[in-house]
């Protein structure tokens, strides 16, 4: 990915330019999403979460699995039922996936007792 794109991905959330995000999701290739997905894990934000929620979605596995790593790093205890209504929605041969998942909910533990 080059490093303008990622630039501006990062430009976009840091403005939060919610619109604009969307418009450009709506139309982006698998890199691109790849790119948004990993910027949304680090953000904080309610509207960066909704937007990595909504691409747990999409068809490519790329962008899946940054989708899946990013709420993972996000911490999130109700992105579990999500990732677990992916896991449930995955073909079994798709064990990338599937690991990526069980990883994501793990860190989430971690971060949810840490927490406690």
């Amino acid at each position: 990915m080059s490093g303008k794109v990622q630039d501006r991905v990062t430009r976009l959330i840091k403005w939060r330019r919610w619109n604009r995000i969307n418009k450009e999701l709506a139309k982006a290739d698998s890199l691109t999403k790849v790119e948004f997905a990993a910027a949304f894990g680090k953000a904080t934000d309610e509207n960066s979460y909704n937007l990595l929620i909504s691409l747990l979605s999409e068809k490519d596995d790329n962008v899946l699995h940054e989708a899946i790593r990013s709420l993972g790093i996000r911490g999130r205890e109700n992105a579990k039922t999500h990732l677990q209504q992916l896991a449930a929605s995955l073909p079994k041969e798709k064990t990338e996936l599937h690991s990526a998942v069980k990883e994501a909910i793990a860190m989430i533990n971690k971060r949810i007792t840490q927490e406690i």
